[in-house]
Parts: structure tokens; sequence; C-alpha cells
């Protein structure tokens, strides 16, 4: 696995020296019986800073996203998010409270829920509205701003790839992992998504 770093540029992540880490991987190895999914992980990235893995299919990209947002558990090594340490040998902090957003390669959408359901899902610790308008402006945002009402099956691929975006993106968390997040839609969607996402 190769992990090619991008600068980012908003202004706020200009100056990055003094900060600390917003998501930090130190030593983290997976197994699975004999096969060793993430071997000894050293990673520090910056507040506002792009990371991509790279690698072949299996080599341990999706796992390592898994461990970070708390899905999967590490069997040695430490994750740390703004310094806190959220998991490791002391201490596990469940994928709720750590703030992360995580875009899944097949978008993993509710079928019972409409998009504006879907989007507001993972948004806790606010009053209901708040919610609706945190999830309409992470709508308008991926441009499905007139597919509130409607249900997941109802929506093109793309169009249900930009849902899961809107979803990981709505709670505002402090580390967003995509997992392929553009795939699936068409090159200029995807660089208008992209621009607007990063």
């Amino acid at each position: 696995m190769n992990m090619e770093h991008a600068p980012h540029l908003p202004q706020s992540a200009a100056d990055t020296s003094h900060a600390t880490a917003r998501l930090t991987f130190e030593g983290v190895t997976r197994r699975f019986e004999t096969l060793s999914a993430v071997h000894e992980v050293d990673l520090e990235l910056a507040p506002g800073e792009v990371l991509c893995l790279l690698g072949p299919s299996g080599c341990g990209k999706t796992t390592l996203l898994r461990i970070a947002a708390g899905l999967e558990r590490q069997n040695s090594g430490r994750v740390l998010i703004d310094g806190e340490e959220v998991g490791g040998p002391q201490r596990f902090i469940p994928p709720e409270r750590r703030g992360v957003g995580l875009m899944f390669q097949d978008y993993a959408l509710f079928p019972h829920l409409t998009i504006a359901e879907n989007t507001a899902f993972g948004i806790t610790g606010t009053a209901d509205g708040d919610a609706a308008s945190l999830a309409a402006a992470a709508l308008e945002r991926v441009g499905l701003k007139g597919f509130a009402e409607a249900y997941p099956h109802r929506l093109s691929g793309g169009e249900q790839q930009r849902a899961a975006l809107a979803r990981a993106i709505a709670p505002r968390p402090r580390v967003l992992l995509m997992d392929e997040p553009f795939s699936g839609l068409d090159r200029s969607l995807r660089e208008s998504v992209r621009d607007d996402t990063m």
C-alpha cells in the first residue's frame, strides 16, 4: 500500500506546523488469523491535509479506514484523533463518538429512508430542525437538493454515491474517510463534487 499526500488548499490549514495531528496511526497492525492485512502502520495526518491510500485490492486500504472509524479493532498499535487516543490497548472510543465520517465504496444507504433521512442519520446532539438544516446543506453541496424526499432506489448509481457523500459530510466530522468515493460519477460531476468536498 502506498500513501500519497496531496496539499490541501483551505486557509485554515495553511500553517499546520504547531497544530496537533488530526489523525495518527502508531504501529497499527490488524491480523486475520494468519493474514496480516495491516502491518505496523505509522502515519500522521495534519488538519486540512488530504491523503490518498493507493494499492492493489486486498492490501489493507479499507481495513485501515475501518480501523480509523472504529468499525474494526486493530490487534496492536494506537489510533489518535486530535491527539486523543480513540483506539489502543487501554481505550476504545465507539464509532459514533469519534467524529469520523466514512463514505463506503458501496454507499450503504438505508433503502427504507428518504435521501434526507439517510443524510440526517448520523447527525447527533442537535435539535431536529438543526439536523434537517445540516442535511439540507449537505444535499445542496453535492447537487441533490431536489432529491431530499426520494428513496435510494429512485436514484442513479452516481446520485446514490452523492447521497452517501452528503451523509458522510452532514455531521461535520473532524476526519472524513472515503473509500473510492467518486468512482460512479461521470468526469465533469466527479471533478465538481471532488472540488466541493475537498
